[in-house]
């Protein structure tokens, strides 16, 4: 895809200013040699690296991949990474440490801010975005303007200069990022995958993304992996996807596009998918950008919350405002859109940050603009892409990076992920006949698991045509394996305690939410030395935007042998929440599985039973106030089964019904869940 002339109609608005303030911006590193201020450090450093990113606009073409090697290609680009490398965040102005070390720490944090914009010229030139490229070629002539006056950087100019950028917003510059997201004219990652080779890796420095030896590795396994596998695979992604709309009642026929994000080194598979998905069910794929084997985890975490140097209710406004334009007029790609498929990939090094005192956080007033714009978004959304009419599919398989097994664990994976749907669909049928004559569930941990927590059950009305618990098969969330509810929050009540787990990209030590009335009341984790740094933690990364959450969701995975897979490679720690909220009983903290499409019936397999557990005590609110209905958020934490001491359901007249004791199920019926485990010897 020529993206020089697809974004040809906002770059020739500003080629001619663009084109000049390179040629000055360029010059300026002779002036700037002369001087050893911190401003002059800085002006210089920044004015050296725009250059760059000036010649490699210039001189990405056609050519530039078919005229040069693989080594040549790496050679050009991964200077462009070298800042974010470990090695040398340290004495990066990216870091925030670093930058309040040389400026103070509250013009630093302007300054790290800031920089990150500069950073980003590179994937700007990439794609050939000279508009954004002018625009902030603009803001560092404003910095140089200011320094060349005698004046130093303060909090107050560098404050002013970002809203000024930052705190507006292009209706053009939104418009074309959601036609990135939703058009399907939009086809530069399609292009890349349909024409890839992996005999020649040099597709993948195509896509802008940071290459390791992680994603090389894909290729070179996906390349030598039998091709009726992957044929089987990506029919039985494209069958899951279809499947998901026939058992949430919604007509695929009316869509025809549907989105596929993957990993990079994944598209011998994804090649099949776009073909099965359109053979079969006559679906276009839109490709977005692949993921990749992040830089720096701790940089993307210092950076979280940069937004705090220019939001406000002024801008919520405007950005939503300008949001709603924008959809408006892809209303034609978004009324084709008809969810996505999600292949992901897991096995990179759980992660623990620091938590940096230099680094912004939004402020008590600025979290509410924040929710507040999450909940109008989230309805904007609804307005165009409502999910009764959508749907997704994600599966998830091993990065090279999980280590010398990498090869077993996929095909140990691969099984799991094409397990017989139908087979778990009964068994789960006699776990959910069981638990819906349940009041309530208590649910005790054991083997130093603090977990003891009673969930209530909601009241159906009509037991036998009423269920509580969804009886879930391999179509939207693949593997197959769970049943889950609504719970009844009032009476909710209740320690979850998880001894270490990965949420959200990011590594928790002794997680403990206290639960009252079915919202976190208290919680805690080890992973800093003062408990006011964990809390903060919990805080920006589970609760944020909010102060409490609900518990959205509780469920009872039945995929016994994902767990003896994970055990059997002690990748535990590593498996995403994917896998591993089919392997134990898990809670979901937010909104609930059934968020905005509470009114559309849904219905089991095998008995037909109604799901009546689909609204709680909070999403309700959305039949007058949608801001206090929803959320935003719903994270998944899975108590393993060896932690389990029981999963009792309690009748109202004191009946006990256990459907796991001591890990093991008990339903009669279940007999086969334990089959793995006992091979397994766990």
């Amino acid at each position: 895809m020529d993206l020089k002339k697809y974004y040809s109609k906002l770059n020739s608005k500003v080629l001619r200013n663009y084109e000049k303030q390179a040629s000055e911006i360029s010059g300026l590193r002779s002036i700037l040699k002369q001087k050893s201020s911190r401003e002059a450090l800085f002006l210089l450093k920044t004015a050296e690296y725009l250059t760059k990113c000036f010649k490699l606009e210039k001189d990405l073409d056609e050519s530039f991949f078919e005229n040069k090697t693989t080594a040549q290609i790496k050679t050009i680009l991964n200077p462009f990474y070298s800042e974010l490398r470990p090695r040398n965040y340290q004495k990066s102005y990216l870091n925030p440490d670093y930058a309040a070390e040389v400026f103070g720490t509250k013009t630093g944090k302007y300054i790290y801010a800031l920089y990150y914009h500069f950073i980003q010229f590179k994937n700007f030139a990439f794609e050939h975005k000279i508009y954004q490229m002018e625009k902030y070629n603009r803001m560092f002539l404003e910095m140089y303007a200011h320094f060349s006056s005698g004046k130093k950087f303060s909090e107050k100019f560098l404050k002013e200069l970002t809203v000024s950028y930052d705190g507006v917003n292009d209706p053009d510059e939104i418009f074309y990022s959601y036609k990135e997201m939703f058009g399907r004219d939009f086809t530069n990652y399609r292009e890349i995958v349909l024409n890839s080779s992996p005999k020649d890796l040099k597709y993948l420095y195509r896509y802008n993304i940071n290459i390791t030896e992680n994603e090389i590795r894909t290729v070179e396994f996906f390349r030598h992996y039998s091709k009726q596998k992957l044929d089987a695979l990506a029919k039985q992604i494209a069958k899951a996807y279809a499947q998901g709309f026939i058992n949430s009642d919604k007509d695929l026929s009316r869509k025809s596009s549907v989105l596929i994000r993957f990993s990079a080194g994944q598209e011998e598979l994804i090649k099949r998918l776009i073909f099965f998905l359109n053979k079969n069910y006559g679906l276009e794929s839109i490709v977005g950008q692949p993921s990749t084997t992040p830089i720096n985890k701790q940089a993307h975490h210092d950076l979280k919350f940069i937004n705090a140097t220019y939001l406000n209710k002024e801008f919520a406004d405007s950005r939503l405002y300008a949001t709603e334009k924008a959809m408006n007029r892809l209303k034609d790609d978004l009324d084709a859109y008809s969810g996505i498929i999600l292949v992901e990939s897991f096995g990179e090094k759980p992660f623990s940050p620091r938590s940096k005192k230099t680094a912004w956080s939004l402020s008590t007033e600025q979290q509410l603009v924040f929710q507040n714009l999450v909940s109008r978004n989230q309805q904007l959304r609804q307005k165009f892409i409502p999910r009764t009419e959508t749907s997704f599919c994600i599966i998830a398989f091993p990065s090279p990076e999980i280590g010398k097994d990498f090869v077993s664990i996929f095909e140990d994976i691969m099984e799991v992920n094409m397990l017989d749907s139908g087979k778990y669909e009964k068994i789960q049928k006699n776990i959910i006949d069981a638990i819906d004559k349940a009041e309530r569930v208590h649910v005790k941990g054991r083997n130093g698991n603090l977990t003891d927590i009673i969930i209530m059950n909601q009241k159906l009305k009509n037991p036998a045509k009423h269920t509580n618990y969804c009886n879930c098969g391999a179509d939207v969330n693949i593997p197959v394996g769970e049943v889950f509810t609504s719970p009844k929050l009032t009476g909710t009540n209740g320690t979850l305690h998880i001894k270490e787990t990965f949420l959200n990209g990011l590594k928790f030590k002794e997680l403990r939410l206290e639960f009252k009335d079915g919202f976190i009341s208290d919680y805690s984790c080890s992973n800093f030395n003062k408990k006011e740094d964990n809390k903060k933690f919990i805080r920006e990364n589970l609760i944020f935007p909010h102060k409490t959450l609900p518990i959205g969701e509780f469920a009872i995975g039945t995929n016994t042998l994902a767990y003896t897979v994970a055990k059997k490679y002690d990748i535990l720690e590593v498996l995403p929440v994917l896998i591993i909220e089919k392997m134990g009983p898990h809670f979901a903290i937010g909104d609930t599985c059934y968020s905005h499409e509470e009114d559309k019936a849904v219905f089991n397999p095998i008995d037909n039973k109604q799901i009546t557990a689909r609204d709680n005590e909070m999403s309700i609110n959305r039949k007058k106030d949608h801001s206090k209905a929803y959320t935003g958020v719903h994270t998944d934490i899975t108590l393993p089964y060896e932690d389990i001491d029981f999963i009792t359901g309690l009748a109202p007249d004191g009946e006990k019904t256990d459907i796991i004791r001591n890990g093991r199920f008990v339903v009669k019926g279940t007999e086969d869940l334990n089959i793995p485990l006992d091979k397994a010897g766990i």
